[in-house]
């Protein structure tokens, strides 16, 4: 874990919480990198003092079919980023609500989430905001 990403969980989740109580769960119920981009967008803005992280450019990486892994890279919100100015993630998934995390929460509902749902959807997010790991250090200097 990063510290500094650990910080900004502990300061910023609560609005992570209330996007997902004030938001249907069709825009975020069907992707796990839907819900990584919000978690960059509203919990873990910042990469240090001078670079934020860019929510709208995540890669991922899925050779699965039906069930697998998915790796997300995301990149610093800079001109040209260094591979020290990258985070990566990744998560399992699974082809039915049985053995996909995601699938299980929605249940298929694209209404606004219960309160149950929410904690749910906030236990995948930290998760993944647990899993982050920064590629390199930059050893150059």
């Amino acid at each position: 874990m990063i510290p500094e990403v650990i910080k900004q969980w502990d300061e910023n989740k609560h609005k992570l919480e209330e996007y997902f109580r004030t938001t249907r769960q069709e825009e975020y119920s069907g992707s796990y990198k839907s819900i990584l981009q919000k978690i960059i967008e509203l919990v873990v803005t910042e990469k240090d003092e001078y670079d934020s992280y860019d929510a709208t450019n995540i890669t991922v990486v899925d050779d699965g079919d039906y069930q697998g892994t998915q790796l997300f890279l995301i990149p610093t919100d800079s001109y040209q980023p260094s591979i020290e100015d990258y985070l990566i993630t990744h998560t399992y998934y699974g082809s039915c609500s049985g053995c996909d995390t995601l699938q299980s929460i929605s249940f298929g509902d694209d209404d606004l989430p219960t309160e149950e749902q929410v904690k749910e959807y906030m236990t995948l997010a930290l998760h993944l905001v647990q899993k982050m790991k920064k590629i390199a250090h930059d050893n150059r200097y």
